[in-house]
C-alpha cells in the first residue's frame, strides 16, 4: 500500500502563496463618514451684584468642519423676570444683548426667557449670597518657580457654597476654568492658588514681574457650578468620562450654555 502523501508542504505553499495577494487586495481607502450633529443655541447670561448691565449672549453651534468663528444670534428676543418686573434686553451689537445698568441683589432669584426665531428657552439662577476675597498674593508653584496668585477668603459655615474664580493678566482673560466648593473647606479660611496658563509661549504663558493680575472670586449658584465643573471636566474628556461630552445646561428648551446670577468680589495686584 502506498503511503498518502503528506498535504502539510502544499497547504503551505498555498498559504504563502495567497498571503501577498490578500495583503495587496485588502489595501483600500477608506471613507469615513462623519455625521453633522444637529446645530444648537448657545446661551450665556450673566447677572451679578455689581452696578452693570444685565447681558445675555446668543449665538449657534457650527459642524466640526466648519471654522471656530461663532458670530452673534440678532434678532432674538430676551427678557429677564424679577420680582414680577419684567426687564426687556436690547441688542447692543451683534448677538449680544443687554440691559440698562442694573445690580442685582443676592438672595433674589432671576427668570430669563429668549425666544430665537420662534423657539422658546428658559432659565432660572439665585443670587448667592456674596463671600468676600479678602487677598491675594504671589507664590512660586510646587514643581517649578513659575508666579502664581493665591487667592485667601473665608468660607461661610453651616451653608453650601460654590466658587469660580476668574483670572485676568495685564486684561487679559485667563482662559483656565476654576471652580471650587466648600465640600471639605466649611467654615475654614480657604487658600487658593491659581494656574497660569494665557498664551503660547513662555512670553504670554507665565505671569511676570510689573504684570497687572487681577482677580474676580464669584458666589454660584449650585446649577451654574455644575455647568462649569462638566465643562472642565466632561467637556474636555477628563476624569472619568472617555470622551468629550457637551456640558451639563440650566437652559431648558434644548440650548447649550448657561445662566448665571452670582455675586463678585475683585482684587487686584502687581506681581513684584
Amino acid at each position: 500500500m502506498r503511503p498518502l502523501m503528506n498535504s502539510r508542504p502544499w497547504n503551505y505553499l498555498t498559504n504563502c502563496l495567497l498571503i501577498p495577494f490578500l495583503l495587496v487586495s485588502c489595501q483600500k481607502v477608506i471613507d469615513v463618514k462623519l455625521e453633522n450633529g444637529a446645530t444648537l443655541y448657545v446661551i450665556e447670561g450673566i447677572i451679578t451684584d455689581q452696578a452693570a448691565p444685565w447681558q445675555v449672549s446668543i449665538s449657534q453651534t457650527k459642524d466640526f468642519s466648519d471654522d471656530n468663528n461663532f458670530p452673534g444670534l440678532s434678532g432674538a428676543m430676551v427678557t429677564i423676570e424679577h420680582n414680577g418686573m419684567v426687564t426687556a434686553l436690547s441688542e447692543k451689537s451683534s448677538g449680544i444683548y443687554q440691559s440698562p445698568a442694573l445690580q442685582g441683589i443676592p438672595g433674589d432669584t432671576y427668570h430669563l426667557t429668549a425666544i430665537i426665531q420662534g423657539q422658546s428657552f428658559t432659565a432660572a439662577s439665585t443670587m448667592p449670597m456674596p463671600v468676600e476675597l479678602d487677598s491675594i498674593y504671589i507664590t512660586t508653584g510646587r514643581f517649578s518657580k513659575d508666579k502664581l496668585v493665591t487667592t485667601v477668603y473665608k468660607d461661610p459655615a453651616g451653608i453650601l457654597n460654590y466658587y469660580r474664580s476668574v483670572q485676568y493678566v495685564n486684561g487679559k482673560k485667563e482662559k483656565t476654568i476654576f471652580v471650587d466648593n466648600d465640600e471639605f473647606t466649611d467654615g475654614q479660611l480657604v487658600k487658593s492658588p491659581l494656574n497660569f496658563d494665557n498664551g503660547t509661549d513662555d512670553s504670554t504663558r507665565k505671569i511676570k514681574s510689573g504684570d497687572l493680575v487681577r482677580i474676580d472670586l464669584l458666589s454660584i449658584d449650585p446649577m451654574v457650578y455644575k455647568y462649569w465643573y462638566s465643562l472642565e471636566e466632561g467637556g474636555t474628556g477628563n476624569g472619568w468620562n472617555g470622551s468629550p461630552s457637551n456640558p451639563a445646561s440650566n437652559i431648558s428648551g434644548g440650548a447649550m450654555g448657561y445662566f448665571s446670577a452670582h455675586t463678585q468680589r475683585s482684587r487686584s495686584i502687581v506681581v513684584p
